[in-house]
Order: C-alpha cells, then sequence, then structure tokens
C-alpha cells in the first residue's frame, strides 16, 4: 500500500487536492493522510471544517516524523522532506506570478498549471526549457467550472436566490493589496444595492484575526437578504459557475474565471502591487482580460456594462486561458495520469470519472 499525504494551512488549500482525493479513494492501493494547520496552530480540525473526504487526519506537527511515499502540496512550506517523492500542485495563479519561488526547488516534480507558468520559470532562470520535473497537468480544482458536474439554477435557489436574475460574485484577495482592505464596505453596500445577485466569497485570510482588518462577519450578516448572500463555504468553484460577472482584484480567481468566459471587473489602487514589484506580471495577461476599477462610485455603471456586452474581451480571454492552463476540464485525469506514472503504477479504471459534484 502506498501512503499519499497532504498537507493543508487553510481550508482553501484542502480544495485544490480535493479533485485527486476524490479518485484516489478508488484505489485500495493508495492510503490517503491528511495534516491539517489553522491560524498557525497544528490542528486536524481544519480538515473538518473544509469537508475532507474520508483520510487519517492528523496535526501538522507529525508529518515531519512521517515518511510518505508521495507528499502533495498546494504551498511552498514543505510538511515532510523525507517524502520518498513530493509533488508542487499549487493553489493558483495570478497576476502576483507568486509561484516564483526558489522553494519549487525543494520538491521532485511540478504539476504545472499552463505554458505560462513554464514560461515565466524558463525566463526568471527556474527551469531549463524541456526540464522533465515540469509536469503539464493544469488545475484539478477547476475541472467543475466546465464538466457538466455543477447547476447553476440549483445553486442559486439553494441560496435563495433568483436565477431569472443576473449574479455577480465578488471575491477579492486578502491583505493590503486588496480591494477588500482598501475599500471593503462601501464596495459591499454599492453591490448590495444593485437590482441583480450577489454572491460574495471571501478569501480564508479575512476571517483569520491574524489577517483580517475587521470583522467582516458582521457586515456580511448584515447586507445579507433576497439578493446577497456570502455561501457558507471555501470552495468558489460552485460560486464561480453560477456568476455573470467577477468582481476582484489581484486574487488567483481572476484567471480561474478564464474558463468560464465571461466579463469581470479588476478593482485597482494606487501601489497595489507594490509588495510584488518585479514579480508581477501586467504586461503578458495582466488586466487585459477584464476591465480596471478605480472608484467603487463607477463600480455599478461598469458592472451593468460589461453585462450588456458579454463577449467584447472574448477573444483575449480564451487566449489568455490556453496560456494559463493546461487540460482544461479534465486536469484532474492529467494529473491523476502523471502521478501513476510517477508511481510506476497502472492508472485503475475505477479513478475514471469525478466523486465530486455540487
Amino acid at each position: 500500500m502506498s501512503v499519499i499525504a497532504f498537507r493543508a494551512k487553510r481550508p482553501m488549500n484542502y480544495e485544490m487536492f480535493r479533485p485527486l482525493h476524490a479518485r484516489l479513494l478508488a484505489d485500495a492501493r493508495m492510503k490517503i493522510v491528511l495534516y491539517g494547520k489553522s491560524a498557525g496552530r497544528s490542528d486536524a480540525g481544519l480538515l473538518d471544517l473544509a469537508g475532507a473526504l474520508p483520510a487519517r487526519c492528523r496535526p501538522n506537527w507529525l508529518a515531519k516524523y512521517t515518511r510518505p511515499d508521495v507528499l502533495f502540496s498546494a504551498d511552498f512550506l514543505m510538511a515532510t522532506k523525507r517524502a520518498r517523492t513530493s509533488i508542487q500542485i499549487f493553489h493558483g495563479v495570478s497576476i502576483k506570478n507568486y509561484f516564483l519561488n526558489e522553494r519549487i526547488h525543494d520538491y521532485d516534480h511540478v504539476f504545472a498549471t499552463g505554458p505560462y507558468m513554464i514560461r515565466r520559470y524558463q525566463e526568471h532562470g527556474f527551469f531549463e526549457e524541456g526540464d522533465p520535473k515540469l509536469l503539464h497537468v493544469g488545475l484539478p480544482k477547476t475541472d467543475r467550472l466546465t464538466d457538466g458536474s455543477l447547476n447553476r439554477e440549483r445553486f442559486l435557489e439553494s441560496h435563495g436566490l433568483d436565477p431569472s436574475l443576473p449574479t455577480v460574485l465578488y471575491a477579492p484577495s486578502w491583505g493590503e493589496e486588496s480591494s477588500l482592505d482598501h475599500m471593503g464596505e462601501a464596495l459591499l453596500r454599492a453591490l448590495a444595492k444593485m437590482p441583480l445577485n450577489v454572491l460574495v466569497k471571501l478569501h480564508d485570510n479575512a476571517y483569520d484575526v491574524r489577517f483580517a482588518v475587521r470583522d467582516w462577519s458582521d457586515l456580511l450578516e448584515e447586507l445579507t437578504g433576497p439578493r446577497f448572500v456570502a455561501p457558507n463555504t471555501f470552495d468558489v468553484i460552485p460560486c464561480m459557475q453560477a456568476s455573470d460577472l467577477l468582481v476582484t482584484d489581484i486574487s488567483s480567481v481572476a484567471f480561474e474565471w478564464l474558463q468560464v468566459d465571461k466579463p469581470l471587473v479588476f478593482m485597482t489602487f494606487p501601489n497595489q502591487l507594490r509588495r510584488w514589484e518585479g514579480q508581477a506580471d501586467l504586461e503578458t495577461w495582466g488586466r487585459r482580460i477584464g476591465t480596471e476599477c478605480d472608484d467603487v462610485a463607477r463600480l455599478p455603471t461598469l458592472i451593468e456594462s460589461e453585462l450588456a456586452s458579454p463577449g467584447r474581451l472574448g477573444d483575449v480571454r480564451r487566449e489568455a486561458c490556453a496560456d494559463i492552463y493546461f487540460h482544461v476540464g479534465c486536469a484532474t485525469d492529467a494529473a491523476l495520469s502523471e502521478f501513476y506514472g510517477l508511481m510506476n503504477l497502472e492508472l485503475p479504471q475505477a479513478s475514471q470519472g469525478s466523486a465530486h459534484t455540487t
């Protein structure tokens, strides 16, 4: 039996692994062990909070004493350096180019998301062209955006929203460069006044007292109503699939949104990318895939305009999507094919098909 380990330090990290976990459960040769770290503490309870699939769950501190056959990780800190094989699966690609991190060399293999990532690694001297460590996979987390497993009407109705109305999703980043910290209350109140559905999915750290500038839960509860909902979930994918327009900033959801090929609005402000100077990329795709807004007062008008012309930037979005992602809609298949190849094992028939639907 092969032991497969994964560490989550935030619930959303687990969402990166969930599609692989669901399929590995079908293989009796695999034993899954999940390690949790929550708000800086070793805490397997985070995995319950995330609704993790069946597995042996352990606090993070135990991981360093183990020697799993494979360690999957969605962030750069390694739970254990004793794994026989380690695989970086990433937690998203964004304008920040966070993946340009020297710690990528700690991993034996990289499940690259697309040509763009590989090209940037080569441009910055991280890898040579054709390096076998870079495997062409994509982002399994986003398969459900296009594989037909989600139902827009059912999702909206389950949250008390009218499916006949346009739906806007607000999904910001976190920290000093986020629109939430910079203009969050005014933005949320402006959205709540619009005659359409609003879904709000904040970053996990927006609810972490170590990082949050305020308790956003109180404001979201105040604004919640027949057309405004903040679903109690760490999984943004159903919200994205059900929405007609995205409002974000420098979050990786902006690039994930490319897979649904719909309008988006980037909230901007001066020095927003100061912390990422020299690493952020606004030249290749950046904000070309959407419309920029630096004033909350203009946001309702921009949203109305973009909803009226949803195909306006379609050519650019589709070109960007093809560059940023391999295997759109079937990245989980690609990941498992690479995984079983690395393990020198035959891919089981039972693992074909997703076990996660909403």
